[in-house]
């Protein structure tokens, strides 16, 4: 790749996106406008919600006693004592109304606080002071709708006031009857927040800016990638760029670079006036005075503090080039302005949901959030925004390195896209349902496409779900759903390499193999066995298994199972449907117009995903990395059968390993294989063994097993 040939499309790009007066405004002007706006308006809705006095109507207020007063002695409101400080007490109005005519009927008064005329109505018993005198308990009803929110409110406070009440005539009591003082309040509870005032002032932005951030950084990228490819087409330059000397991954490059300035450009934009509203605020905040709401709301939009916005800017990087291309792989598809709009829905329905989870209560940033794209920098986001140091140094790394992965696995992709002239020029087409699936049969080649593959893989996982939900509502026990969902499994990859392929045999690698390729797969599949431990234990360790899945799936393997039904069911079935999906179909699907290489990656990555859909997503990473080594040994060897074997050897040892324990135990020389038989760990020396042996096999394959020079470019 020529860099002065990347540098000059990225200038280019740069200047065409300069010249663009809607991409300007949306990278440069709209986050400067968006946060004053925002904070003017903070300002504004708190001065607008200042609490207006709610109406509250005590019936039989004459029969309150004095002391100690619920009521203010003017008797138009309730006692300051009562409330946390006196502008909450006069948040409250009292109407006080004789227990006689139609405010004796519990109806008119529902009907009052129904129609707002009062927002709740407080009920005094008539035997009220005959009650206290006889030390006796008194229930008083309160009207109110809990669907009002005003009314809900104010029943709340009214609790709150008469909670405090009751403290105060129990505290009468108790000098009446010359109790010591804590004889009715044994327990004090005091609480005490830990919240420094930084997080507290951090609280609101981190729960909103992260939602704004990311959202405009995705905004940021898209309209550019648009512009830059969907544009380009409509202004004919497309052709012209690439007829010139840059290479399409040059072409990508230069336009990813000029997407991923705007994109972060944006983000630092959002950043800077997010910042420069909050110290307005918060400089509103200290000339206000008292408890006045609109000071309280500047008050909690306290700015993130200087190393805090540093390390988003570092962190927003990479999610900014995720973005960026994402957006470009997904514009170049589309044919004008218009219909690159248009993809703009699908990212969005995609990227929402996964930004809303970091504002739903509880979710905290974990290991399992940290590999999750998008959620995983947004939980990142509100920890320094928060000022979270330690939770927020402790997963940067962990977040940092996976955003960095899917950022270039989506340039790859926008590569791939870039390379395809279909894609790049493609025309306005009528769909038809009937004639498409004719032209798909008649125009159907030896191998799937990479889309079919890709197809394949949703169809797996879709049908897998659906069908064990069904499943399970039959009562059907755990391996029955287990085998079923295998068939599934298999059946999708058979019907899609029947139906869309000329060589569906070719397709799925059913030819044989030479023997040595099965010994090399028996070999790898229990050399592999101590490195698979160890690596197992370490992902448990970082992503804890829950004990209620744990259970649910030691509860597939207990009762009277027999062994080789348990082997069958959980090694074979699975080594031969997954491999007929995941190492036939899919893998050639992706072979299609793409390195071998990065065929083998992506259809290991999708076998880790298939564990984390239907499985546990703790297998992800035993599964793609297995998945790996699989695929090498189908493709080397082109059958499908010796990937099959070392599939069905490496379940086998999982399911049989407490059986071969206790054989090994019984024998007396479990203590030389296993350094902790409870958990499968083997002694250091196997371990090394172990890993010996898979290098020297993996090397083999890659380097000296080549039948076809070319193979694995």
């Amino acid at each position: 790749m020529s860099w002065s040939n990347v540098l000059l499309i990225f200038r280019r790009e740069g200047m065409d996106q300069l010249r663009d007066r809607r991409t300007l405004f949306m990278v440069v002007v709209f986050p400067i406008l968006l946060y004053p706006i925002i904070g003017a308006g903070v300002l504004q809705f708190a001065a607008a919600l200042q609490e207006k006095p709610r109406r509250v109507v005590v019936v039989g207020a004459e029969r309150l006693p004095k002391e100690p007063a619920l009521l203010a002695p003017e008797g138009e409101g309730f006692n300051p004592s009562l409330f946390d400080s006196p502008a909450e007490a006069a948040r409250l109005t009292v109407e006080r109304r004789a227990d006689a005519g139609e405010w004796a009927n519990p109806a008119f008064r529902e009907e009052a606080v129904r129609d707002g005329d009062a927002s709740a109505v407080m009920v005094i018993p008539a035997d009220l002071p005959e009650q206290f005198a006889a030390r006796a308990d008194v229930a008083i009803p309160i009207h109110y709708r809990s669907v009002d929110e005003t009314s809900k409110i104010t029943y709340l406070r009214l609790r709150e006031a008469l909670d405090r009440w009751k403290a105060g005539i129990v505290e009468e009591r108790r000098k009446g009857d010359k109790l010591p003082e804590g004889y009715a309040r044994p327990i004090e509870v005091r609480g005490l927040d830990a919240a420094t005032t930084q997080e507290i002032g951090g609280s609101v932005w981190g729960r909103i800016f992260p939602f704004l951030l990311v959202l405009m950084s995705l905004t940021g990228a898209f309209y550019p990638a648009v512009d830059l490819c969907a544009g380009e087409k409509e202004r004919g330059t497309m052709e012209t760029l690439l007829i010139s000397p840059a290479g399409r991954a040059e072409i990508v490059v230069g336009k990813f670079l000029a997407v991923l300035a705007a994109s972060v450009t944006t983000a630092v934009l959002n950043l800077v006036s997010m910042g420069v509203t909050g110290l307005q605020l918060a400089r509103r905040a200290t000339a206000m005075g008292g408890g006045d709401p609109a000071r309280e709301a500047a008050a909690a939009l306290a700015p993130p503090t200087l190393q805090s916005a540093l390390w988003m800017v570092v962190l927003l990087i990479p999610l900014a080039a995720f973005f960026s291309a994402i957006c470009l792989a997904v514009a170049a598809m589309a044919r004008s302005m218009k219909e690159g709009q248009y993809y703009m829905t699908p990212l969005y329905l995609v990227c929402l949901p996964l930004i809303f989870l970091t504002m739903a209560p509880g979710i905290e940033l974990n290991a399992f959030y940290s590999l999750v794209p998008v959620t995983g920098v947004a939980l990142l986001l509100r920890a320094l925004i928060v000022g979270d140091y330690l939770t927020a140094f402790r997963f940067f790394v962990p977040v940092l390195l996976p955003t960095v992965v899917y950022a270039w696995l989506a340039l790859r992709w926008a590569v791939d896209q870039f390379s395809d002239e279909n894609v790049l020029f493609r025309e306005s087409e009528r769909f038809s349902l009937v004639p498409w699936i004719r032209g798909v049969i008649r125009d159907r080649g030896p191998r799937p496409t990479s889309a079919q593959a890709v197809l394949g893989f949703a169809l797996i996982i879709t049908a897998s779900w659906l069908f064990a939900q069904v499943l399970l509502t039959t009562g059907l026990g755990g391996i029955g759903v287990v085998a079923a969902g295998q068939g599934v499994i298999l059946l999708v990859p058979l019907v899609m390499a029947f139906l869309l392929t000329t060589d569906p045999a070719g397709t799925l690698r059913l030819r044989g193999a030479a023997g040595r390729y099965f010994a090399i797969g028996a070999a790898a599949a229990v050399a592999v066995k101590p490195l698979s431990a160890e690596f197992e234990r370490l992902v448990q360790w970082a992503y804890p298994i829950s004990d209620a899945t744990r259970s649910v799936f030691e509860s597939l393997l207990k009762g009277d199972t027999p062994l080789p039904l348990a082997i069958l069911v959980f090694a074979l079935v699975p080594a031969v449907c997954e491999e007929v999906a995941f190492r036939g179909f899919i893998l050639s699907g992706l072979q299609s117009g793409r390195r071998t290489r990065s065929a083998i990656v992506l259809s290991a990555l999708l076998f880790g995903l298939l564990h984390v859909f239907l499985s546990l997503f703790q297998q992800f990473f035993n599964a793609a990395i297995l998945g790996v080594l699989i695929g090498l040994l189908a493709v080397r060897s082109r059958s499908l059968w010796p990937g099959v074997v070392f599939h069905a050897v490496n379940n086998g040892l999982a399911v049989a390993t407490g059986a071969w324990i206790g054989l090994l135990q019984r024998a007396g020389i479990a203590g030389w294989v296993y350094r902790d038989a409870e958990d499968g760990l083997y002694h250091v020396p196997w371990v090394v063994a172990g890993a010996v042996v898979v290098a020297a096999l993996v090397l083999h394959l890659w380097k000296f097993d080549r039948r076809d020079v070319g193979e694995a470019g």
